[in-house]
């Protein structure tokens, strides 16, 4: 299993936050020292658990060098939501946050705000922030119809960066899966056959570190198994 990884998806709601948490969850399991870092964070509510607080809680520990740089109301795409706000976002002290969690000694799970492109700042995207870094990218898909033109697309602009593609996990297939969520594992396989792509059923609760809990096993034997 690789160590450092940005999460990022093909949309918002596709699951990032529940895929983060199960491989900050994988590693700990191996005994590595791993926490989830989410930089910027919008679309906050009283009314359900942030993904940061999702991610502090997969990660076992209270870390304050994980803590979002930016966490505001308004559901938009965090250079969006931050211009509204009258803040913005230092792509500078994102890079600061992930330096000074590898130097406490943590593996970082970095989960992006929404799909691979979707901006930070105004000049700065989450594939920015893993060719900055060095990180390899994880995407998270939905299962069902339609996901194959948004995984290809995210796998043509990650490529295109010359980023290392970790995979693709089709997350929330029903239980039993409908007809494009059972089909579209091997279309992926047709299309790009070097692709490595993981199926993922909904689990109840998704988003929370109990969903987290029962997916880690899967992911983590996906992960460590490639090559």
């Amino acid at each position: 299993m690789p160590d450092d990884l940005l999460i990022t998806g093909t949309d918002t709601g596709v699951g990032k936050t529940v895929i983060a948490a199960a491989a900050v969850l994988a590693l700990r399991e191996r005994g590595v020292r791993a926490v989830g870092f989410k930089p910027a964070e919008t679309g906050v509510s009283d009314s359900e658990p942030a993904d940061s607080q999702v991610l502090a809680e997969s990660s076992g520990i209270d870390e304050p060098l994980a803590l979002p740089l930016l966490r505001l109301a308004e559901p938009l795409t965090p250079a969006l939501a931050a211009e509204r706000a009258g803040r913005t976002i230092d792509p500078r002290a994102v890079g600061d946050r992930l330096r000074a969690l590898w130097a406490a000694g943590y593996t970082v799970i970095v989960e992006g705000a929404g799909g691979a492109l979707a901006p930070l700042a105004w000049d700065f995207n989450t594939l920015d922030l893993a060719a900055e870094h060095l990180l390899d990218v994880l995407v998270v898909a939905r299962a069902g119809l339609g996901t194959l033109n948004h995984v290809l697309l995210t796998v043509d602009a990650i490529e295109r960066r010359g980023l290392n593609l970790a995979g693709v996990v089709l997350s929330g297939a029903g239980d039993p899966p409908d007809l494009a969520e059972r089909t579209n594992p091997d279309a992926l396989a047709r299309l790009r056959p070097r692709l490595r792509v993981l199926s993922l059923p909904r689990v109840p609760d998704a988003g929370s570190l109990a969903a987290a809990r029962v997916l880690a096993p899967f992911l983590g034997r996906w992960l460590t198994a490639r090559a």
